[in-house]
């Protein structure tokens, strides 16, 4: 059976770049064995930012647009893994990178129940926790605990913004609070990365513990609350008009992100160029992609409550470049 690992983590926390991290190291690796690893992008919203910013050309991206995959549950779910399973024969692992409001508990169960329970097997929900943003996040949505209480390996991120190479006491302690048994892991990007990769290579790993605790019935996911806009950006903007824009917003708006064509003149240059953009907490942060994606539809999407489609677009407007003459 095709081992399945289930990435959890609330918005913003650093899961589409760790995933990335994975995809380098094992590239990098000398102990790649020619076998394909897929990945499931599910999204919050109608359109997805995550699955344009994974490497097309080292993975099938199949991305679920709508709802969390454990509010939809099984149908979507089934027919997307049976499609890659039949489509894919070498397949050696499955990542589904779940939005960052979804519960752990409720996929789980998914696969584990026919048909999926015939092909895959669930071997580890992975959990990123943000080190600066984590307890802030808490009292926005019952999922941060979730996602903590049912991993079988807690990821640290963003320790560096944090100053520290370790976690915090006060976070372990925490994180301990909740879950007694899974493995805490941190460190850098690269080093987090070959140490998960040391544990999905072992071929004796067993089924994760989540499934100790899932019963005959599908858990209810209490309902999240949370909305999303997306809008379409057609125009060239100043990255830092932009910045000083998003950051401006109430902490209402929890999660932004897009991608958009910018100028940016802290880079030394007037030249436009392609970026994904996020803002998490009031940071905003870049990051410049490679110019094939200019193809990519640019766009910029919010996840919160009572978000307002009206002051997204006069964030985006204000930061338009004018046409030179």
């Amino acid at each position: 059976m095709v081992p399945v690992v289930l990435l959890t983590g609330f918005l913003g926390s650093g899961k589409t770049t760790l995933l990335n991290q994975l995809l380098e190291t094992r590239a990098d690796s000398s102990a790649e064995d020619g076998k394909r690893m897929a990945i499931v992008v599910n999204e919050f919203g109608d359109i997805g930012i995550d699955g344009d910013l994974l490497p097309s050309e080292m993975t099938r991206q199949v991305e679920l647009p709508g709802g969390c995959i454990c509010c939809v549950l099984s149908e979507d779910l089934d027919t997307t893994l049976n499609e890659l399973l039949d489509g894919e024969p070498d397949l050696a692992l499955i990542v589904i990178e779940t939005t960052g409001i979804a519960e752990p508990l409720s996929i789980s169960w998914a696969l584990a129940r026919e048909p999926l329970s015939e092909r895959v097997r669930l071997a580890a929900v992975l959990t990123v926790v943000d080190a600066v943003e984590h307890e802030r996040h808490r009292p926005l949505s019952p999922s941060v605990d979730a996602q903590v209480e049912y991993a079988d390996i807690l990821i640290v991120s963003k320790l560096d913004l944090a100053g520290l190479v370790v976690a915090p006491p006060a976070l372990v302690d925490h994180l301990r609070s909740l879950n007694q048994f899974a493995a805490i892991v941190d460190g850098t990007p690269q080093q987090i990365a070959e140490v998960l990769w040391r544990f999905l290579d072992d071929p004796e790993r067993g089924q994760a513990g989540v499934l100790d605790q899932l019963g005959d019935d599908v858990p209810v996911q209490p309902h999240h609350h949370f909305e999303s806009v997306s809008l379409p950006i057609d125009e060239t903007l100043d990255f830092e008009e932009l910045s000083a824009q998003l950051e401006e917003l109430p902490p209402s708006y929890i999660r932004i992100k897009g991608i958009a064509t910018v100028v940016d003149g802290t880079t030394g240059s007037a030249e436009p160029h392609v970026i994904a953009f996020h803002r998490v907490g009031a940071r905003v942060s870049r990051e410049r992609l490679e110019p094939t994606a200019d193809t990519i539809d640019k766009r910029i999407v919010a996840i919160g409550r009572g978000v307002d489609p009206s002051q997204l677009a006069a964030c985006v407007n204000a930061a338009v470049v004018p046409c030179s003459d």
